[in-house]
């Protein structure tokens, strides 16, 4: 047996030891492209919960993102599903009150996105700049299940270049367990 058939051999019974599942949910958080100023700014995995995996640019300064909170508050005159992505944690005896009002983030005592999604678009304004954005279609990998809130938002480049965005989050329903 030649060296080349022992290596084929060996790397087949070290998958053959190995699964990887892959369902329509998982695809969204593959990194898809071969650009690669798109893949240094593309989050590659998906977060725990309670966490966000990424970055946001607003007026040339870049924000990681590392945090994410989920709930229901007043936008636009009615209730909508909330999503905070921050770059840093908010006590937990704040959330309730920063996903209605925003204090801190309009204080810039914590930086991020805010989203209100519906099933048929999503809004995002970034924090503290005041951008804001809406897209009309469906945010990409999103899903609500067992009180748990995912998503995946990567920019259009409406503003130019000036805001850009690039987050996946996992964030637990407020009031949920």
């Amino acid at each position: 047996m030649n060296m080349k058939c022992i290596l084929t051999a060996a790397l087949v019974i070290a998958l053959a030891g190995c699964s990887w599942t892959h369902n329509a949910s998982e695809s969204s958080y593959l990194n898809k492209t071969n650009d690669p100023d798109k893949q240094a700014s593309s989050p590659q995995a998906p977060p725990g919960v309670g966490e966000a995996s990424g970055t946001f640019t607003a007026e040339g300064d870049t924000v990681a993102l590392k945090y994410a909170y989920a709930g229901k508050a007043l936008r636009f005159g009615k209730e909508s599903l909330i999503v905070l992505v921050t770059d840093k944690a908010i006590p937990k005896d704040e959330i309730a009150d920063e996903m209605k009002s925003q204090t801190k983030l309009y204080a810039g005592e914590i930086r991020g996105l805010e989203y209100a999604i519906e099933k048929d678009g999503f809004w995002v304004m970034f924090h503290p700049a005041g951008y804001q954005e809406s897209s009309p279609r469906p945010m990409k990998g999103f899903s609500m299940q067992n009180g748990i809130v995912r998503g995946e938002d990567e920019d259009d480049d409406l503003s130019r270049g000036k805001y850009k965005r690039s987050v996946i989050f996992n964030a637990r329903l407020q009031g949920e367990r």
